[in-house]
């Protein structure tokens, strides 16, 4: 079973989060079938239970194990290694494992059958991963990594990875510029920096203007025990202060945009009154 999905808002922000005053929610996975069929394997119950009533659950719990979303998500876990991989690459090995990454990546993606509402996405994936291979294998070939690698690292002193420009501060909390890459284009767009976010929330009117592709439903649980549906989906790229993330997945509601430790949970955080500066 996934892990649920917890998204922590601070009280300065909730009123953006749907609407709902609380300070915290929790975003759980919808249940698969075979999570609401666990009575089933019992074998008194089986004995027990008519036939109709048994036989509801197991053509419930085909299609919804169905490899649709598993092939895309596996890719982009690769292909987020392949990146991962690259930032760091310094000699030919390490770029054989990039190249490997965004191999496993293609691979998965091209799985994606035509039924999957990700398909068309994941064509243009393919393509981009391909793409990336053949630039890993040709760094792994010519050792341009070893030269190439090392040039960002003198202009980012003492381990910094972004200087994220403050615009504005709503109730006491950063608004900085966020640029979103979707299917239909890329956009800047103001977000909430808040700390007390765990996941990144963007709004129903963000999504529209790139061309998010929705990939499923999460529930959101709040504090007093009330549940709403929000969808989610991938961002092609979320790139703040220098920072770039790719094939990122946000949930979409509200209207105000949330910017989530799921963007700079891994890296320390020095605040002044005009930028945010991330560390590794």
């Amino acid at each position: 079973m996934a892990a649920p999905i917890v998204l922590r808002v601070s009280a300065g922000a909730i009123a953006a989060l749907v609407g709902l005053v609380t300070t915290s929610c929790t975003l759980t996975r919808p249940p698969l079938p075979e999570d609401a069929a666990q009575p089933q394997p019992s074998e008194n119950t089986a004995a027990v239970a008519p036939p109709p009533p048994a036989a509801e659950p197991v053509a419930d719990t085909q299609p919804a194990p169905s490899s649709q979303p598993d092939f895309f998500r596996e890719a982009v876990n690769r292909a987020q290694s392949a990146v991962a991989i690259g930032q760091s690459a310094q000699s030919p090995d390490d770029w054989n494992l990039a190249a490997s990454r965004w191999q496993q990546a293609a691979t998965l993606m091209s799985q994606v059958p035509n039924s999957d509402p990700s398909y068309g996405k994941a064509q243009q994936k393919v393509q981009e991963y391909q793409q990336n291979l053949s630039l890993a294998q040709q760094r792994a070939k010519g050792g341009v990594s070893t030269s190439a690698s090392p040039a960002p690292t003198p202009a980012r002193p003492d381990g910094l990875v972004a200087q994220i420009p403050i615009i504005e501060r709503a109730g006491g909390t950063p608004v900085v510029p966020v640029r979103l890459t979707g299917t239909e284009g890329s956009q800047q767009f103001p977000m909430l920096f808040d700390t007390g976010a765990t996941a990144t929330l963007i709004t129903p009117e963000m999504a529209a203007a790139i061309g998010v592709v929705v990939v499923n439903q999460v529930t959101v649980t709040v504090a007093d025990g009330r549940q709403v549906q929000l969808p989610i989906g991938y961002v092609d790229t979320l790139e703040v202060g220098g920072l770039v993330l790719r094939d990122m997945l946000v949930a979409i509601g509200g209207n105000v945009g949330l910017l989530g430790q799921d963007v700079y949970g891994a890296y320390g955080i020095s605040a002044g009154s005009s930028v945010i500066n991330l560390y590794e």
